[in-house]
């Protein structure tokens, strides 16, 4: 198993993207700097194995990386160099030792600050210890620093130390640098004048949503802020996306709760027998069932399902249902054939093919699905097509786990869909938060204030919160941040 996690580390460091930019023109070091840059910054790693790999990625980033297994007590060692600066940037480590100590989190803090110290990242200077940064695991206590230039953080440059509660080793290490001229403060709009805009077009939407602590799945209300997606140009003003470019929003409304509508599903159980029954309606005649299965625990929550998957017989084609034993409901499909990759469709034809599918394949379920949800606001498009989102909604609030999917390819075929009702128990939307309370609270909670973030063009200033990312899903009743792990 350890084996198999070591490769998926391997797997996840080579295929990822590595936000430490160097000048276009930078000599890459070689294979043999590389590892004498890691024996002396991480001392000698003991070995019966090693792999050593060189990296180019299209942003003209290089790395080295470098593994090293060791197999009487298995350990996995891998270190990223960053092939031009000499930096390392990435490192990973896993183990089937099994420690019994009990590491108190300020002691963790130090052998952090150790390892950082042999590490010695050119810019460590730069970064400040963030003392509100918690995000600890069962098993590894998570530290990160930010880098700050003149008082401003800069947005995802940072760096990021785990240690184990039981072993005190260092199991993963991160370094996230950007290189490039600092712009001017001078001349961005001010701190009010940005609150007025993010209250007025990036206000948290009310949902509900399956929160996860420890693969256990929970149905909370929760408001979700667009902060990962979008932020303000402090120098404009405009609304902007991740990439830069400014986009066209409308204001967000307060969610119209209504208490009558609520979808009416069956409750009688059923057996394998008739569960298949159910099921089939989905596969036709050119599909063949090759898999059937019992769960208790389906999708880490409080539900027994029996699913069943098909594979069709001719072609390209899956088909995967899944039906609730207690109640005979279909809580989940997924169906998928071959795609045309090439967009030659509008958008708006695409969503066209996909709201007429929707209608047609769901009419039990038609007043409670939220077509609005793919708006110009929701731009979703992959590689093979279009991607379009339809949650379903329950008291008038879309349940973002519940819904449909469907993907349309380029010549306006349904290529794939997903469809999820898990029919268990969640909270009524009772005694929760006003929209523009929960803005309040999350903008001085996250610190909204001025970032610096580069974007495809260059290193702007932006006005979003600390952490967009993990700090997006913020409790209806309480207004506290919710980590999404």
């Amino acid at each position: 198993m350890k084996k198999l996690i070591a490769f998926v580390f391997a797997f996840i460091i080579l295929t990822g993207i590595f936000n430490v930019y160097a000048a276009e023109n930078s000599p890459v070091i070689s294979k043999e700097e590389a590892i004498s840059i890691v024996k002396e910054k991480l001392g000698g790693i003991k070995y019966d194995s090693e792999n050593i790999q060189y990296r180019e990625f299209t942003n003209k980033d290089s790395v080295w990386i470098l593994s090293y297994t060791k197999n009487d007590v298995f350990e996995n060692t891998t270190v990223t160099v960053d092939a031009k600066t000499g930096e390392i940037i990435r490192y990973n480590f896993i183990t089937d030792f099994k420690g019994n100590k009990n590491i108190k989190r300020s002691d963790a803090k130090k052998i952090a600050e150790e390892f950082l110290d042999r590490v010695n990242p050119k810019n460590l200077g730069k970064y400040k210890y963030d003392a509100n940064y918690k995000n600890d695991s069962y098993n590894e206590y998570s530290f990160k620093w930010k880098r700050e230039e003149n008082g401003i953080v800069f947005l995802y440059d940072t760096i990021n130390v785990s240690v184990d509660k039981k072993t005190g080793l260092v199991t993963h290490y991160t370094y996230d640098w950007t290189d490039g001229d600092l712009p001017t403060l001078k001349n961005v709009i001010d701190i009010n004048e940005a609150t007025k805009l993010f209250k007025e077009y990036l206000k948290p939407r009310l949902v509900y949503m399956v929160i996860y602590s420890r693969n256990k799945g929970d149905v909370k209300l929760v408001y979700v802020s667009p902060s990962p997606q979008y932020m303000i140009n402090a120098y404009t003003g405009d609304i902007i996306d991740i990439n830069g470019n400014a986009v066209k929003l409308s204001a967000p409304s307060n969610a119209d709760i209504k208490m009558d509508m609520e979808i009416v599903l069956s409750k009688v159980s059923v057996d394998k027998e008739k569960a298949l029954k159910i099921a089939a309606k989905y596969a036709g005649s050119d599909y063949e069932l090759k898999d059937t299965a019992y769960m208790e625990k389906y999708g880490g929550l409080n539900l027994k399902v029996w699913t069943f998957s098909w594979n069709k017989l001719n072609g390209v084609g899956y088909l995967h249902v899944a039906v609730n034993a207690d109640t005979g409901n279909v809580v989940d499909i997924l169906k998928s054939t071959k795609s045309d990759f090439n967009s030659s469709i509008s958008r708006e034809t695409a969503l066209n093919k996909a709201e007429s599918f929707v209608r047609e394949n769901f009419k039990e379920v038609l007043p409670y699905i939220d077509f609005g949800f793919n708006d110009a606001n929701n731009m979703n498009s992959n590689i093979y097509g279009y991607h379009f989102v339809f949650p379903l909604k329950h008291y008038n609030i879309p349940f973002i786990n519940n819904g449909i999917t469907v993907d349309v390819d380029g010549d306006g075929n349904i290529s794939a869909y997903t469809y999820k009702n898990y029919d268990i128990p969640y909270p009524k939307p009772v005694n929760i938060m006003k929209q523009d309370d929960v803005t309040t609270k999350y903008l001085k909670l996250c610190n909204f204030s001025l970032k610096y973030y580069k974007t495809a063009n260059g290193i702007i200033p932006v006005y979003t919160v600390d952490d967009p990312v993990e700090s997006s899903l913020i409790d209806a009743k309480s207004g506290e941040i919710i980590k999404p792990y």
